[in-house]
């Protein structure tokens, strides 16, 4: 879902209250990831039960390190193409859109519209790699670029561009560094036990999220 770019953190002192992250001017808040991850738990349940399969046990951990990650990447992507006056085609943007609808209409009500919000800011962030890179491409003499070497083209571009921004995050969710968000906790303390170290882990295992309060467990 970069290449390289600028701050890690030690400790919360620098951002906004209530911001999981803050990217130049921009805040994306607590409140923001938790509404992604419960979506996101969700639909990798859905998703499983819809195939036959039994629902995953997940800790919302990984989850709200997976939706500050989706958050994170499109904000950049939003911002790189704001800087060089490159927009999403929104006519591809609704198409994403439609064609997950099958899927998001399976999710809770409530958290459709948090999934759709999502899932634009993502498809938007990624269509604007894309134009950038296959722009950045047709200038070396390579037209027609496929998707995948115009986003790895637009990712190198972006990470020339991190460089001039700050961002910072919340080390509750992990570490930036290099233009790049590291998932896990930036504490320093090291877990010795088994318990701990289990918890460490974005997808710890099924037993042990088995014994997590309902709070910390996707459901």
């Amino acid at each position: 879902m970069a290449a390289a770019a600028m701050v890690a953190l030690t400790g919360c002192a620098s951002l906004h209250p209530g911001a999981a992250a803050v990217v130049d001017t921009s805040t994306i808040s607590h409140d923001e990831v938790d509404d992604v991850a419960m979506a996101l738990c969700s639909a990798n349940i859905t998703g499983a039960e819809a195939q036959g399969q039994p629902a995953p046990d997940l800790a919302t951990r990984g989850a709200r390190e997976g939706a500050l990650q989706v958050l994170l990447e499109s904000e950049l992507s939003r911002q790189f193409g704001e800087e060089l006056d490159v927009d999403a085609d929104e006519r591809l943007v609704s198409q994403a859109l439609a064609d997950n609808e099958p899927n998001v209409v399976l999710l809770p009500e409530d958290q459709r519209d948090d999934f759709r919000s999502a899932l634009t800011k993502y498809a938007g962030g990624q269509l604007i790699l894309i134009e950038i890179g296959r722009q950045s491409l047709a200038d070396q003499g390579q037209s027609e670029a496929p998707d995948d070497q115009a986003i790895a083209e637009g990712l190198r571009l972006r990470g020339e561009f991190v460089e001039s921004i700050d961002v910072e995050v919340d080390p509750r969710y992990g570490t930036f560094a290099k233009g790049t968000f590291e998932a896990g906790s930036a504490a320093l303390s090291v877990p010795a036990s088994d318990a701990g170290r289990a918890s460490a882990k974005a997808s710890p295992g099924p037993d042990f999220v088995a014994g997590l309060p309902a709070s910390q467990r996707c459901s």
